[in-house]
């Protein structure tokens, strides 16, 4: 098969870099002193970076159940990396916000990412990159992300 042949199995290669991309941050978060943390926590703490989210908004954030949403925020306040605050426009809500461990740990995935980011630059080169980013934007219109369990 040539390189510009269509591949039919672009799915699975897709989904195959994200699955090695995302054990390898989390193999650097779990190295870094984080050792309860999976890839799908990466992603919570992801959308409560900033200015914090709701627990629906995480759930829709990563297309799961309000309940299935609220289980991980609750693992991750019971580990010290989320805390809970009234919200200041709805009642019946509460904001999810990072704590200091939260931004540790997500500084050391940025700082893995980075890496994984600078080898394969070195590996397959600026413009190779560049162009990844460009198709990977193009064929990912509308996706959201999905946890890897």
């Amino acid at each position: 098969m040539s390189r510009n042949e269509p591949r039919a199995d672009l799915l699975m290669l897709l989904m195959r870099s994200a699955s090695a991309l995302a054990e390898q941050i989390n193999a650097a978060v779990v190295a870094d002193g984080h050792p309860t943390l999976r890839p799908a926590h990466g992603l919570v703490l992801l959308r409560v970076t900033g200015d914090g989210a709701t627990v629906s908004e995480i759930a829709a954030y990563l297309g799961i159940t309000k309940q299935s949403a609220a289980v991980i925020v609750d693992e991750l306040v019971a580990s010290g990396y989320l805390s809970k605050h009234p919200h200041p426009y709805d009642r019946r809500s509460q904001l999810v916000r990072l704590t200091s461990a939260g931004a540790d740990v997500t500084a050391a995935a940025t700082d893995a990412a980075l890496f994984l980011w600078n080898a394969a630059s070195t590996t397959l080169g600026a413009d190779t990159m560049a162009s990844l980013v460009h198709a990977l934007e193009e064929i990912g219109k509308g996706g959201t992300p999905r946890p890897v369990w």
